[in-house]
């Protein structure tokens, strides 16, 4: 477990600021177009059909969530910032989003386990056990979480986004749909491999390590 931990640590020597600067590219009027009408409002998508997202732009708009204390618009507005990140230009990714997102009753329920989330009140394995709860995916329900954090510094045990690539790396056996105690366990297997290897480290950024090594590999 914390051998591969390493190996992506080694390899990628990760920092702060190229988590904050990973960059995807994804199409803003495919999003905009498909975005469903029943949530009232548009995520602040241009008409390009190519453009470019960093993980700070992301932390802003959950910033806007934050300073707004919730608010429906700013929770929309991030959503439509998280989902473009990590869907990027994978066509299914987004459609799955989107559908999921018109169907009224889970829009419903992921606000307010959003709003629940803000509260302050959870550990991040509640905190992705409310948000999966509403049948959103795990990669994009950790996503949410994870910038509504807000960014991370070595102190910090915050939410980290996981996937297959990431939890392959961290040693887990399941490929996708983690529950709560197996995203708890991936969340301590990173903390594990960062404290022993590069304990100068966020979090989050071996946890980017763990995804640019295995997309490097």
């Amino acid at each position: 477990m914390t051998n591969q931990i390493a190996e992506a640590i080694k390899t990628v020597s990760p920092t702060a600021e190229a988590v904050a600067q990973e960059t995807v590219s994804f199409s803003p009027i495919r999003w905009k177009t498909g975005w469903p009408h029943n949530l009232r409002r548009v995520p602040p998508f241009r008409d390009d059909a190519t453009a470019t997202l960093t993980r700070r732009e992301v932390f802003a708009f959950a910033q806007d969530v934050v300073d707004s204390e919730f608010a429906r618009d700013q929770i929309i507005d991030f959503l439509g910032a998280s989902f473009a990140f990590q869907g990027g230009k994978n066509a299914q990714a987004q459609l799955k989003l989107q559908q999921f997102l018109r169907n009224k009753g889970k829009a419903n329920a992921l606000l307010q386990a959003l709003r629940k989330v803000g509260s302050g009140e959870l550990t991040p394995v509640q905190q992705y056990e409310a948000v999966v709860a509403t049948g959103l995916p795990a990669k994009f329900a950790s996503g949410l979480i994870y910038f509504l954090a807000g960014p991370q510094e070595a102190a910090d045990e915050k939410p980290l986004i996981i996937c297959s690539n990431r939890a392959k790396g961290a040693g887990l056996d399941v490929t996708s749909d983690w529950s709560a105690e197996e995203y708890g366990t991936y969340l301590a297997a990173i903390k594990a491999g960062r404290d022993e290897h590069a304990p100068d480290l966020p979090l989050d950024a071996v946890e980017f390590a763990l995804r640019e090594h295995a997309r490097q590999g």
